[in-house]
């Protein structure tokens, strides 16, 4: 042991060392009695002046040393009829020897108060209770392990970001442009805010809270296909490029709040009732659900009123995703039929059968009448 290591110091050899508060200095002698001796300890008050005091209570061989001790120190003057109790290398307690106590029950009396003596008593039981300890697992966790999952998870969410700009660019074409550009305005913006909370809010991003980055591009790529399934629909009964875009967004947008605000309820559900290892997922997955939907009040929407006013997008260009060609027709009832003007013939046919095939007994009937109905007008004008 080493003169800065009270708490390893040999039992047989002085001690130099502080108090608790570090406020006094002791010079000590040789352990005589250790801890293991003491049975009990409580506070308790002093049935002749009402103060409070430590009782101890030894056993049979701490009874026999601890009284050999307080007839030689009871002798002394002060400060040489002061014994003192360590724990750890400080001396919790250096009390002096008032009698000679050969039943194994001191009293530590002085300046206490309940919570000190209270603590003192509780120093000295547990203290000297001979606790071990047996190993049932042993791990070494590097100090990087925390950072390198969260860089991992972190990858892992770009990932995510490129396959669903891939399958936005195969099924929607260049309107999958608008879905990337919504997703990158939503990754700066996320990163403002998160930024902004951990300055004035001590905010941490933690792997659950990464987890929750992640679900939300699942969430908004659902939003997107929403939104444009819809226009394609007001596409394919017949409506021009702009027309479509304002009545698919009315219609989608009912569809998307309800769905929005679902994600905000579960957030806070899970924030409220979860503990703190779930609270980093439902704090994320409502900022960002939040923020989805102000993009695409604020980006998406008005993004796609721009296009639908160019010629690329407006003229339904193969490649713009909203080319009626690619859309086909669509059976609209009473045996109505709409196809687009520049749909194929193969295509149409197709879509004509299906239709048919679809239909009530009633407008099967309905159709053949007005079949006929044609076919006569037209003998009788030829003749």
């Amino acid at each position: 042991a080493t003169t800065n290591d009270p708490a390893n110091a040999p039992k047989d050899k002085p001690l130099v060392t502080c108090d608790s508060t570090n406020t006094a200095k002791y010079i000590l002698g040789p352990v005589e009695l250790d801890g293991s001796a003491i049975t009990d300890a409580n506070a308790g008050l002093n049935t002749q002046n009402g103060q409070w005091v430590v009782n101890l209570v030894f056993n049979g061989e701490g009874t026999q040393t601890f009284g050999d001790i307080s007839k030689r120190l009871y002798s002394q003057t002060a400060p040489l009829n002061q014994f003192a109790f360590v724990l750890d290398g400080s001396v919790l307690s250096a009390p002096s020897m008032n009698a000679v106590i050969t039943d194994g029950k001191p009293q530590i009396s002085g300046s206490f108060t309940q919570e000190s003596a209270t603590t003192l008593a509780d120093q000295l039981k547990f203290g000297a209770l001979p606790l071990s300890f047996s190993v049932q697992s042993s791990d070494t966790i590097s100090a990087t392990l925390g950072s390198q999952q969260l860089m991992i998870g972190l990858i892992t969410g770009l990932i995510g970001l490129a396959l669903v700009a891939i399958y936005s660019l195969i099924v929607y074409r260049a309107l999958g442009s608008v879905i990337i550009a919504s997703l990158a305005v939503m990754a700066v913006i996320t990163y403002a805010v998160l930024c902004i909370l951990a300055w004035r809010m001590g905010f941490r991003l933690s792997l659950a809270g990464v987890a929750g980055l992640i679900v939300t591009i699942g969430f908004t790529a659902d939003s997107f296909i929403v939104y444009f399934e819809r226009i394609r629909d007001e596409l394919r009964d017949g409506k021009s490029i702009t027309s479509a875009v304002e009545d698919g967004w009315g219609r989608a947008k009912r569809t998307i709040y309800i769905s929005k605000s679902i994600n905000v309820l579960a957030a806070v559900v899970l924030y409220i009732l979860a503990d703190a290892t779930v609270k980093g997922f439902a704090f994320t997955l409502g900022i960002t659900t939040a923020i989805d939907v102000l993009i695409f009040i604020l980006f998406t929407h008005p993004v796609m009123q721009l296009l639908a006013r160019t010629r690329f997008f407006g003229s339904g260009h193969p490649l713009s995703g909203l080319d009626p060609e690619a859309l086909g027709a669509v059976y609209r009832g009473r045996a109505q039929f709409r196809a687009p003007a520049a749909a194929t013939a193969g295509r149409s046919a197709k879509s004509r059968k299906e239709a048919e095939r679809r239909q009530t007994i009633a407008e099967r009937k309905r159709a053949a009448e007005l079949g006929g109905g044609t076919t006569t007008a037209t003998k009788e004008g030829d003749d």
